[in-house]
């Protein structure tokens, strides 16, 4: 299964994601289908009003043993997609990484 996490983007047309746009409801997804990650695309910031980011949902993913085929991170977030790719590649030894503007 491909997920995706974004506040105001929406998934990729032509693919098939289940998309949330807040970490609770990505939470749910990860929680439903975390046995068959795919992809987990996601985005860093998860609106002004929002305690947690995508850093967040990695973190989640790492303390439940999540292992995922593919990272993707999208953010426009300089900072916190570098800080995303760092603890993906550092984490998730098994899983392609990817994040433009290259790919790690």
């Amino acid at each position: 299964m491909k997920l995706y996490l974004d506040d105001w983007r929406t998934a990729p047309r032509g693919e098939d994601y289940a998309s949330a746009d807040n970490y609770a409801d990505f939470l749910a997804l990860l929680d439903r289908y975390r046995d068959c990650l795919e992809l987990v695309d996601l985005d860093y910031d998860l609106g002004f009003d929002s305690l947690f980011t995508g850093f967040d949902a990695l973190k989640y993913m790492k303390k439940h043993d999540m292992k995922p085929e593919h990272i993707n991170v999208h953010s426009t977030h300089i900072s916190g997609r570098e800080k995303m790719l760092k603890y993906a590649l550092a984490n998730f030894p098994d899983s392609e990484v990817s994040g433009w503007p290259g790919d790690y």
